[in-house]
């Protein structure tokens, strides 16, 4: 299909018909071509992540449709809804969202584990994940023990981990300095090259 992602007449209302009414999403129509770098731009509180959350299935829209490369996820249980996150969609947020106690080859190879991977499998390509990142020197660090640049790309190559084919960043630069912005800016750009959709 030509279009991996199709938001169709999409809105999202918090607190519907008390005051604090909040119209997140207003009718907005989307087609992502597939393969494409697409970056969404706007002012702070305009619906970017909100768009972004109801594109990856992690918030229901409360009216319209989304369509993950054509599947019309709208109308999916959560069950299928878990399925279609973890086989088809990378996630990479601003605050890196690494689990503390793990190393950052434990980080990478999480979603593996819930997606049944063998354990040898899925330690060889946390560690391939790793390098293409730049950070297989790292694999054995804590979070703790890696800048926030470092901690950014071990949660893209954990976003990578069950080779999906959309890439969503909520403001994956927001929480760094100029220079591992641009380090993170590169890797996408290089991942847009092997194929992914990146939505950003």
């Amino acid at each position: 299909m030509e279009y991996i992602v199709e938001a169709i007449n999409l809105w999202k209302v918090y607190n519907p018909g008390l005051p604090t009414e909040v119209k997140a999403l207003r009718g907005v129509n989307l087609k992502v071509k597939r393969g494409s770098f697409l970056a969404i731009v706007g002012s702070s509180g305009s619906g970017k992540s909100t768009l972004l959350h109801c594109i990856g299935c992690l918030d229901r829209p409360t009216k319209g449709r989304v369509l993950i490369d054509g599947i019309d996820v709208s109308k999916l249980n959560d069950e299928r809804l878990a399925l279609i996150r973890r086989d088809k969609i990378g996630f990479v947020f601003q605050f890196f969202n690494l689990i503390p106690n793990l190393t950052a080859l434990q980080n990478v190879e999480l979603p593996m584990v819930f997606a049944r991977v063998e354990q040898a499998e899925r330690r060889k390509r946390a560690m391939e994940l790793l390098e293409l990142v730049g950070l297989k020197a790292r694999a054995h660090h804590k979070p703790s023990q890696l800048s926030g640049g470092q901690q950014q790309r071990v949660a893209i190559a954990r976003a990578l981990a069950n080779d999906p084919a959309i890439i969503l960043a909520d403001e994956p630069t927001g929480n760094l300095d100029s220079k591992s912005g641009e380090e993170i800016v590169k890797i996408f750009k290089m991942l847009n090259e092997r194929g992914k959709t990146v939505i950003v």
